[in-house]
């Protein structure tokens, strides 16, 4: 019994996270790279240990430098958090 409880948690939590990186992705597409380089500052510096891929490039937005930036930013936290929170204990 205890078993499938944690078994359920665990299926809940990795869903919840897959759902949290879609809304990135799905909010980095809906905004365009345009925006995304107008509202947000990613870092300058580039090594190899920190170089990014096609999709990472994608989901990367640095930090909000504009006010349209922070609004993105609170309001994907917000959905990330919600969706989260009812996957995990409300369902």
């Amino acid at each position: 019994m205890i078993e499938d409880i944690e078994g359920i948690f665990t299926i809940k939590v990795i869903f919840a996270f897959s759902l949290g990186i879609a809304i990135i992705y799905v909010t980095a597409l809906l905004i365009g790279s345009q925006n995304k380089g107008k509202w947000f500052k990613k870092r300058q510096q580039t090594s190899f240990f920190n170089r990014r891929g096609i999709l990472g490039e994608t989901c990367h937005f640095g930090y909000p430098c504009t006010w349209q930036g922070l609004i993105i930013t609170i309001l994907m936290y917000s959905m990330i958090g919600l969706a989260g929170y009812g996957i995990i204990f409300r369902t």
